[in-house]
């Protein structure tokens, strides 16, 4: 039993893990072509060091007469903030003491720019007038996508009607709104599009095109008012 055991326990011991030496770049080979390792070497050769800046160059202030050594770089004015100049701590504090944001500018401009500094410089619009965001805003959304089986209709039409009817960046009366669905059009057709569908109503609507027939003169009669309602707002 212990023969047989000692067998085993030499026929299925791992062999001891070999300490390999690192790799010499030379002899480094990569499979895809390029090399994956965590720091590839320089290519001057040899192992990536640190890099150590040199010191930066003494500067002396750029005031006149004044021979110390620069403490800081300050903006050089307001109306250049990306140019500096190098000054010590003394012509420092002078400078920042005689800032004055507003030199150079005219009254209207120095109101201008007070203004800009409440909210950030940032743009702003006002209220009722941005038709830009009001543009966005009545964009084309979700509820608005092709729904070719009708899934959506309902919720679609009842957001639209919320939100109202946009042209050109103007909301719709509802009297206008109103007008297009009678000629059976969308609020952005063109000119020659009502004037087209205007004709063709006419004549199916007319008693003349059905034998005589008055009953479909309420039809004709709503459908000559939606033409004139759009043709007054100058939309054809």
């Amino acid at each position: 039993m212990r023969t047989r055991a000692a067998l085993l326990s030499r026929l299925f011991r791992r062999p001891p893990t070999p300490i390999l030496p690192p790799m010499p770049d030379s002899d480094y080979k990569p499979r895809l072509g390029f090399d994956i390792r965590v720091k590839p070497p320089r290519s001057g050769g040899g192992r990536t060091r640190r890099r150590v800046e040199p010191e930066a160059d003494a500067r002396a202030c750029e005031r006149e007469d004044c021979d110390e050594k620069a403490a800081v770089a300050a903006p050089k004015s307001p109306r250049e903030p990306n140019v500096r100049i190098w000054l010590c701590a003394r012509h420092a504090a002078e400078h920042n003491k005689s800032w004055n944001y507003f030199e150079g500018l005219s009254a209207e401009e120095a109101e201008k720019a007070r203004l800009a500094s409440m909210h950030g410089d940032r743009p702003t619009w006002q209220m009722g007038k941005n038709e830009r965001a009001r543009a966005a805003a009545n964009a084309r959304g979700p509820a608005d996508m092709d729904d070719a089986h009708g899934l959506f209709k309902e919720q679609s039409a009842v957001q639209r009607q919320a939100r109202g009817e946009y042209r050109d960046g103007r909301k719709l009366p509802r009297l206008q709104v109103k007008a297009f669905q009678t000629l059976d059009l969308k609020v952005t057709a063109s000119g020659g599009e009502i004037r087209r569908a205007y004709a063709d109503l006419v004549r199916r609507y007319h008693p003349d095109s059905n034998g005589g027939d008055r009953s479909a003169e309420t039809q004709l009669q709503e459908v000559v008012k939606a033409h004139q309602i759009l043709k007054k707002a100058g939309f054809c």
